[in-house]
């Protein structure tokens, strides 16, 4: 059999999530490609996903289903909240966070903490039209610099954070608990944070390690998970609370507050969250033996890099041209 070896890529991402697991993302044609003071960034077009946002080779947002993501991420404790007028945004430069918390009409104010003003403005050129206008809204207040040293000299004090910061490795683990740490001081005593973790389940569980982190710091945790299409695997996300355990709240009492959002969320049904907030015994358990202290030994840093046309062409000729006598 012969194979057209021409390659209609200009690149493409690898990124290995965990030992013996790869996910290669073919890049048509790159839209930006530069480097800030704290790291790498590229926007690529993507067969399927459309604009796709990567910092330092790992996906951050494809066009096709970031609303997942941020839906997740936002709405749950906007509408767990009873009035979420003053709203923090710890990371999230693209913008599409901030473009959710804007949907719920109580909203008076947001403030967004970034580090990296570069990906700010390329995330305004390149993905602007997903915005829908949220980085121009009066309400919104952005401030460039560390998470932490705002949380320190801040005297504002917020109804709900997001902490959309990176994502969990061990390199990033004294970051969380910094952070976590610091937020008290930005608390009204109804206040919810809320932070996004990798998934959940087997074999790393090193969404369940972030939850037990979380309940580290807050008395009533609630805990949820989505599959992300772009990720390829299921995502969670942790509301924490001083006063309330939100899984608690019945269906009607979110669907009365979904109300106050300006259009239905796409990707959940808001009485339905009671339910996508319970779990299966292993999983509680497992959670158990992380908050008693039990330590994830796999949890480790993995690599990510873009890949040139060149290695795309080798990767396409080991796909088409397999050798089966290497197989053990």
């Amino acid at each position: 059999m012969t194979h057209n070896n021409d390659v209609p890529y200009v690149g493409a991402v690898f990124e290995a999530s965990h030992a013996g697991r790869w996910v290669i993302t073919p890049v048509r044609r790159w839209l930006y490609r530069g480097a800030s003071p704290y790291q790498d960034i590229a926007v690529g077009v993507v067969p399927y996903l459309g604009r796709c946002l990567f910092l330092d080779g790992w996906l951050q947002l494809a066009e096709a289903d970031e609303y997942i993501y941020h839906e997740h991420l936002v709405l749950p404790a906007l509408m767990a909240h009873p009035a979420p007028r003053r709203i923090l945004i710890l990371g999230g430069g693209d913008g599409l966070a901030l473009r959710e918390v804007l949907l719920h009409t109580r909203v008076e104010h947001v403030v967004m903490v970034d580090l990296d003003a570069q990906v700010v403005e390329v995330c305004k050129t390149y993905c602007g039209d997903m915005q829908q206008g949220a980085l121009d809204d009066p309400r919104f207040h952005l401030v460039i610099g560390d998470a932490r040293e705002y949380l320190r000299d801040t005297s504002e004090h917020f109804d709900v954070i997001f902490v959309d910061l990176v994502d969990l490795m061990p390199g990033t683990l004294a970051l969380f608990e910094d952070v976590f740490s610091r937020v008290r001081r930005v608390l009204l005593p109804d206040s919810l944070v809320v932070v996004h973790g990798p998934d959940p389940g087997p074999p790393l569980y090193e969404g369940l390690f972030m939850v037990s982190i979380m309940q580290r710091h807050f008395p009533h945790v609630a805990w949820y998970k989505a599959f992300i299409t772009s990720f390829g695997e299921t995502w969670s996300f942790a509301v924490g609370s001083n006063t309330e355990n939100i899984a608690l709240l019945p269906p009607h009492t979110w669907q009365e507050r979904s109300r106050q959002l300006r259009r239905p969320p796409r990707s959940l049904v808001p009485e339905a969250l009671p339910a996508l907030m319970l779990h299966p015994p292993e999983e509680e358990e497992r959670l158990r033996s992380l908050s008693a202290g039990a330590e994830i030994a796999s949890l480790e840093d993995w690599p990510a890099v873009l890949l040139s046309r060149e290695a795309v062409k080798v990767l396409q000729q080991l796909v088409l041209n397999p050798h089966p006598d290497n197989v053990e």
